[in-house]
């Protein structure tokens, strides 16, 4: 298939390797959602650069809920004890300068760590190894993206030949209906008619006929289900970021269907339109994964 490249939002991605504040391992989880929400699990030493995880994952995705961890893989213990005793002597001198006892616990200094590590974020850029290191998780998610965002087209295209041959099913049914009705029509009104003596008139039989197709002509309908076909399948071609035009077309796909099975009284034609809402509904879950 030509065109742009579709792309899931499900996926997973994954880096590892030494940066300049220890030996990480970046993870990438993706699944679908209406717009693009970021969501972070970090190690202390990754605090201060949470908005420039944001800023990287948001400049390559557009849609999909990110969920994005990052820890350590060293054995460390997850604090810079360099840091930590800097902000030790500081809170002491602190302390004497304010005539105050000097009672800090170790679960003082890791809160207040942790809290001067958020107090930083957004104002520390990634520096280089962290960021080839994200880089290339990110790579790995869009390539995992990619793969999960054919498999997925291909199975659209399936759903839609479905759709299409019951389609074409309904179509040459359509015709079948109206002249079915009026014989029923006309059986049932004679029979009635005959234990009274009576013969209805083969003009009462015609209006009545021309009412019934007339409320249950359904030309309409399967022009613009074929429409709507068609434009599926182009889109499917072209590909690139399809998921809300997509959305668009099964709705108005699954309208059409409605009123063709609301306006036909016919068992054969009922059953026809039940496989095909049956495809739709399959049509929306897969569509609900591409970007």
């Amino acid at each position: 298939m030509s065109g742009l490249q579709t792309v899931s939002m499900t996926g997973l991605g994954s880096a590892s390797g030494l940066t300049e504040v220890g030996a990480l391992r970046i993870e990438l989880r993706s699944v679908n959602g209406r717009g693009l929400t970021v969501k972070q699990r970090l190690c202390p030493e990754a605090l201060c650069f949470e908005v420039a995880f944001d800023e990287v994952v948001r400049a390559n995705l557009t849609r999909g809920t990110v969920t994005m961890i990052v820890e350590r893989t060293d054995g460390g213990s997850g604090y810079d004890r360099s840091s930590l005793r800097r902000l030790l002597a500081d809170l002491r001198g602190l302390a004497v300068d304010l005539g105050l006892r000097d009672d800090l616990s170790l679960r003082d200094l890791l809160s207040m760590a942790s809290a001067s590590a958020r107090a930083e974020s957004g104002s520390r850029p990634l520096p280089p190894e962290v960021a080839a290191l994200l880089q290339r998780a990110v790579s790995d998610l869009r390539r995992h993206r990619h793969t999960d965002g054919t498999a997925t087209v291909a199975a659209i295209l399936t759903q839609i030949n479905e759709l299409d041959r019951l389609s074409g099913i309904a179509a040459a049914r359509a015709p079948e209906v109206v002249r079915a009705h009026g014989e029923k029509l006309q059986k049932r009104v004679n029979e009635q008619l005959a234990a009274h003596g009576l013969q209805l008139e083969p003009g009462e039989i015609l209006r009545e006929l021309a009412l019934f197709a007339d409320r249950a002509d359904t030309a309409e309908e399967l022009q613009r289900l074929a429409a709507h076909i068609v434009a599926t399948r182009t889109l499917l071609v072209q590909g690139g970021e399809l998921g809300r035009k997509l959305e668009f077309l099964l709705q108005e796909l699954l309208r059409e269907t409605n009123t063709l099975g609301s306006k036909s009284p016919d068992v054969a034609m009922a059953h026809t339109v039940v496989a095909m809402k049956s495809c739709i509904d399959k049509l929306k879950e897969q569509a609900a994964n591409l970007e």
